[in-house]
């Protein structure tokens, strides 16, 4: 194994990063504004930032955050083609969906640590973030509205975005 990631892989995990940072960063101004037309609209925007984060997992494949970013990104796709599906949810309901599926996210991200030892904070804290947003969700902390729900989306993205950021820039032994 080397000790730096190739550039393609580098670049890869920081082009994800900076998208993934900027559909998060929308959703959250969009919401602030309520320009969030409606649970479609919220779930088709979810979905597109879902496949750019598949995309950008596949494409840096040999990334050390590939295991980590695709699990991510195919949950929140897993969630916004629920959405798609079941139009008529409550959006309650698609909240307490996107809190397992956070929970999910997290337990992953928590289990990566150990892999690279050079990412164990990044991996580490990315897990404890989706935990606590799961654990807001399970614990009715959170109402059961169109705005929560792109809020703590909007949070996931900005966590998926930001980890993808620090494993491009980060010093680790790539994946063969």
């Amino acid at each position: 194994m080397t000790t730096r990631p190739t550039a393609a892989s580098s670049a890869t995990d920081i082009l994800l990063g900076v998208l993934l940072v900027a559909f998060g960063a929308f959703l959250l101004v969009g919401t602030y504004l309520q320009v969030i037309p409606s649970l479609p609209g919220l779930a088709a925007y979810v979905l597109g930032a879902g496949a750019v984060g598949v995309l950008g997992a596949l494409v840096g494949r040999t990334s050390a955050g590939f295991f980590s970013e695709i699990v991510s990104a195919a949950l929140v796709c897993a969630w916004a083609a629920v959405a798609l599906r079941f139009p008529g949810t409550p959006p309650a309901t698609l909240l307490l969906i996107a809190g397992a599926l956070f929970g999910a996210n997290g337990l992953v991200r928590v289990a990566s640590w150990s892999e690279y030892p050079s990412l164990r904070g990044i991996f580490l804290v990315g897990g404890a973030a989706s935990l606590a947003l799961a654990a807001a969700v399970l614990s009715g902390a959170v109402p059961g509205t169109l705005p929560s729900l792109a809020v703590l989306i909007a949070v996931e993205l900005l966590v998926d975005g930001v980890s993808a950021l620090v494993i491009g820039r980060q010093e680790h032994p790539r994946r063969t």
